[in-house]
């Protein structure tokens, strides 16, 4: 088999024809940065990161897709290699989310790191994967047990068999830390003072991030618990009361403090609020039911679900 010479970065190599210069380089233990080469597949050579100079051709070329010929020169790491390897590189991280970041955590309203935390169950890593999910959710055990998962709805397993119960291993998760709960650092004091009007889940997230960076919270709620619509709006048998209570009870030992039964503009006026506190962060919540557009919705002895949600929740 005739065998071609070729020099890279002045090093005198051989190779076969018909080979690339990646090739006869990985023989030769020189090394070329590729992304997107396989050598199970067909050469495609779209990422750019691999490109070399090759004397007498003014262009920079792929070297997983450019075949040797005899007495080729071959530079692999000059000045203008690696501003292009750079730029390509930007270019690359610029919108490049489709297949590095999966759909779950695409589809997920929160960001939640989903694959991370179903292959720490996985693992056995139960505590692990409740922190990371804390990274994004605050309220865990609660989110895990009403979300409506688009996650699921865009999972690659369904293309073998049947999507990840994403939502019910999130709610796994949080269950098993409920003994012992994770609960984030708090960074030193900044002397910021912050009020949260509004102890739902928006307010309740707002002082568990702010919290974390060493500012000063306080949430006033005008109802007698904390939990907003998680509370007063789903059932009990969808999501106990109990979760909730253990929940805002992590967020409370981190330092914020809670005041229920607090209505703004009857128990204290928005105006001290204001003369107090350095930020005030409104998350009122919907408190009105929409209807759902049948006849007799409004006759009387009708009553919207969030009407009367709230009536049993304060009876127990």
């Amino acid at each position: 088999m005739d065998k071609l010479k070729i020099t890279i970065n002045g090093k005198e190599c051989y190779g076969r024809r018909g080979q690339t210069i990646l090739d006869v380089a990985k023989e030769n233990d020189i090394y070329i940065p590729t992304f997107c080469h396989d050598e199970r597949i067909e050469i495609y050579g779209a990422c750019g990161i691999c490109v070399v100079e090759v004397e007498g051709n003014p262009k920079l070329l792929k070297s997983c897709a450019t075949e040797i010929a005899p007495d080729m020169v071959v530079i692999t790491n000059s000045e203008r290699i690696f501003e292009s390897r750079k730029t390509n590189l930007e270019l690359l991280l610029s919108d490049h989310v489709g297949d590095c970041r999966p759909p779950c955590t695409l589809n997920c309203p929160a960001n939640t790191d989903c694959q991370g935390y179903v292959g720490l169950i996985a693992n056995g890593q139960f505590d692990e994967a409740a922190k990371l999910i804390k990274e994004k959710i605050p309220l865990p055990g609660s989110i895990g047990r009403v979300c409506p998962h688009p996650c699921e709805d865009n999972c690659r397993r369904q293309l073998i068999d049947e999507p990840i119960t994403i939502a019910w291993l999130k709610r796994f998760a949080a269950d098993m830390e409920r003994d012992n709960p994770f609960i984030p650092d708090v960074a030193p004091v900044t002397g910021k003072k912050i009020a949260v009007i509004g102890g739902g889940p928006f307010g309740l997230s707002a002082a568990y991030f702010l919290r974390q960076k060493g500012h000063s919270i306080t949430i006033f709620e005008a109802m007698p618990k904390f939990g907003g619509m998680l509370r007063y709006g789903i059932p009990e048998y969808r999501l106990p009361g109990e979760i909730i209570d253990e929940e805002v009870v992590q967020i409370e030992k981190m330092g914020v403090v809670l005041k229920p039964n607090t209505k703004i503009g009857k128990d204290i006026s928005f105006e001290d609020i204001r003369k107090d506190f350095d930020a005030v962060i409104v998350g009122i919540g919907a408190w009105l039911s929409t209807g759902v557009g049948c006849p007799g919705e409004d006759a009387e002895g009708i009553m919207g679900g969030i009407d009367f949600l709230p009536k049993v929740v304060k009876k127990e």
